[in-house]
């Protein structure tokens, strides 16, 4: 359970995160999303440490795995040394990054350099390194944006076993097919306010919507004409 308490957060004069409270349940997927501007990427550092909220406070078990939407490992290294390294800071599921390694391949290419591969196997470390740690929350960024499809499915699949496992889940996405398809919860940010929080069937009974596009714009539409 990840606890998010009456957070604030602002750059100067513009406030990005305006008094958002949200609760991340253990054993969901919860998808954050939002127009650009909407303080999700203000709200994902907030909750990763990398940035220091004005006030309130962030509740959770234990530190998080992040995915970020592009790797930044030191080109220099190799992937090796990338893996040593974390699951030394880490603390790394043996078993669970060990049938990682072999499914995606990893293994043919731990000796060659980071700076070397081609951006399919960036990821690939990238999935590796995020969750082959044993965590009970996961932070993921954009998740299937640069994936092909072969990709995409195999970490729709990984997300849905770590959910099954305990693990509380959140992930941004501008693709609401994949909102849809993925995510028990939704968590609507417009303009810095949680505007909603509901699971995928109240959003869409509430909207009267077919489909999980047609009803968040619907809600983003109502949002931006009274925030």
């Amino acid at each position: 359970m990840i606890e998010i308490r009456n957070l604030c957060k602002s750059y100067g004069s513009q406030q990005a995160v305006k008094s958002i409270s949200l609760s991340l349940p253990d054993s969901r997927v919860t998808a954050l999303v939002g127009p650009n501007g909407s303080g999700k990427t203000t709200l994902l550092k907030c909750l990763l440490g990398l940035v220091f909220p004005d006030s309130g406070e962030i509740v959770t078990g234990s530190g998080a795995g992040y995915m970020p939407q592009v790797p930044l490992f030191p080109k220099n290294l190799r992937v090796s040394e990338i893996l040593r390294t974390l699951s030394i800071m880490e603390k790394t599921d043996a078993v669970f990054q060990e049938r990682l390694l072999e499914e995606l391949e990893v293994r043919k290419f731990e000796s060659r350099y980071f700076g070397e591969l081609s951006g399919g196997m960036k990821q690939k470390v990238n999935i590796v390194q995020c969750f082959g740690t044993d965590r009970k929350a996961y932070v993921i960024d954009e998740p299937t944006a640069s994936l092909d499809p072969h990709m995409s499915l195999y970490l729709k699949n990984l997300i849905r076993e770590r959910k099954k496992g305990g693990a509380s889940v959140l992930f941004t996405s501008h693709i609401m097919s994949e909102v849809e398809e993925v995510a028990d919860n939704v968590a609507l940010l417009v303009d810095g306010h949680l505007i909603l929080h509901e699971t995928s069937e109240e959003i869409l009974k509430k909207s009267g919507a077919k489909d999980m596009e047609s009803a968040l714009h619907s809600f983003w539409l109502s949002a931006e004409n009274h925030v």
